[in-house]
């Protein structure tokens, strides 16, 4: 326990790991924004969204690099607008806008290697991905202390726990399996091995600020966990604290092909055809975890302060003010740095999605998606109609409560050309037209080789192909 008054001669450091310290330990992720996407069955990169969706044709081979590329950005708490008011800031407004749990994250995922492939009533998928991906979170509760101070808990204790910033960069290699069960039924699964190349993590943490109902002292205890696997060089002192921590230079090559940090998961998927016009699906994706053995640092870091006041005439809007008491805290840090290994689990996701037929061209369609992470779930629903035209262009266009905000207007188009699809889909296009006014940015897009297409599709068991363009909008082959 240590009084505010220790002046620290690493001033900047502590600062720093103060600041971090209060951060992180306040109480997800958007993973895989594809909800338009999900029912655009025409397009093979759907079944990275359910691993039951069956492409019509003999084979599909996407693009190196260009098959698949997949960026994104979620804030559930605010637009760039709505903390910026002119040269202001609007911290009054911003906060009274914020969720008892906000989140922020960003997602960039790219397919080298993609490939489709169908057997009769079997289908079969191979690919390789790298995926990075980062999300933060944090509570009303503390964003409401930083600003505001601790008048509203005077004479209480307020506890800011299960605060996680996360963030992993790993490789997938994923084997897809689908079958069509009967006429109305198919189901599918997707394996994946995993080999994680850089990863920040923090365990489950706790804070706790009181505030004494007579005196009016500070007292702030808790301790955070921070797991990496990086090449960094952590530097402490005689008594265990952090002075600095250098970031090493592995080299792309080597970090890319590093083969010790193993994970698995898997994917599910069904699709039913409740009625002629009816079709219900859902999937279960990234259930798994991956095992970090290289490059290890396990930082626990605790706190145990008590802050008594300040001498009458303190000025605290100066910056010493608070250069001084992020000093204090951060001297009564207690340090333990280990080197073990950890496991960060995926972001689980369960999407259930369900399309009406309108006619021949028409289709409407619904989605639900809910992100698992961190102990919390978080909700987005999606309408969107979708329109065949001509057996060559697929187009949709879409509608989302995504982010806390209903303006989440979206967009998918496909053209099949002779042998060769492109292809393009965003949950929200207004994110590009007004990107500061907007809390989500995504977009999917890439080509692909369409090879091994059938003229047409009837009850019958039949194998008549023909190596012509895949006619994206191909009635359902049914068994007998």
């Amino acid at each position: 326990m240590h009084t505010y008054g220790y002046w620290s001669k690493n001033r900047k450091l502590n600062t720093l790991i103060a600041g971090v310290f209060l951060l992180f330990l306040s109480p997800g992720m958007q993973a895989q924004q594809a909800n338009t996407l999900f029912l655009m069955h025409s397009i093979p990169q759907s079944n990275q969204m359910n691993p039951a969706v069956q492409l019509k044709c003999k084979w599909f081979i996407g693009l190196p690099v260009l098959g698949t590329v997949h960026v994104n950005y979620s804030n559930s708490a605010f637009t760039y607008n709505d903390l910026a008011n002119g040269t202001e800031l609007a911290l009054d407004d911003v906060y009274n806008g914020l969720n008892r749990m906000n989140m922020v994250s960003a997602e960039v995922t790219a397919y080298p290697v993609s490939l489709g492939f169908r057997e009769g009533h079997h289908y079969f998928t191979f690919s390789v991905a790298d995926r990075f991906t980062t999300f933060n979170s944090f509570p009303k509760k503390f964003a409401g202390m930083l600003l505001y101070g601790n008048a509203r808990y005077i004479g209480q204790t307020a506890r800011f726990n299960n605060t996680r910033i996360n963030g992993t960069y790993f490789r997938e290699y994923s084997a897809g399996y689908s079958r069509e069960l009967d006429r109305v039924t198919t189901v599918g699964a997707r394996a994946k091995l995993l080999f994680g190349k850089g990863s920040l993590h923090t365990g489950a943490s706790r804070i706790s600020l009181g505030t004494d109902e007579e005196t009016f002292a500070l007292s702030i205890t808790g301790d955070v966990t921070f797991n990496s696997s990086f090449p960094l060089l952590l530097n402490q002192n005689s008594s265990g604290a952090i002075t600095s921590i250098e970031v090493q230079h592995p080299g792309y090559l080597a970090l890319l092909m590093n083969p010790r940090n193993v994970g698995i998961a898997a994917d599910f998927g069904v699709i039913h055809e409740y009625a002629n016009d009816i079709t219900l699906s859902a999937s279960l994706l990234d259930v798994g975890a991956i095992l970090w053995t290289d490059e290890l640092y396990n930082i626990n870091a605790e706190v145990d302060f008590i802050y008594e006041g300040v001498s009458e005439g303190t000025d605290f809007s100066a910056a010493a003010y608070f250069r001084d008491l992020s000093d204090s805290i951060a001297s009564d840090i207690i340090y333990n740095v280990t080197s073990s290994p950890y496991v960060s689990a995926l972001p689980t996701q369960l999407i259930l999605g369900g399309a009406y037929r309108y006619n021949n061209y028409v289709t409407l369609g619904g989605v639900m998606r809910n992100v698992m992470v961190n102990r919390s779930i978080s909700s987005s629903v999606t309408a969107s109609v979708n329109v065949d035209f001509r057996e060559r262009f697929q187009g949709s266009v879409s509608w989302s409560w995504l982010n806390n905000t209903l303006m989440n207007v979206g967009a998918g188009l496909a053209y099949t050309g002779r042998g060769m699809q492109f292809y393009a889909v965003t949950d929200n296009f207004l994110g590009f037209i007004r990107p500061l006014d907007t809390r989500t940015v995504n977009l999917r897009f890439g080509m692909n080789l369409m090879l091994g297409c059938p003229v047409k599709f009837n009850r019958s068991l039949s194998d008549e192909r023909s190596m012509v363009p895949c006619p994206p909008g191909a009635k359902r082959r049914f068994r007998k």
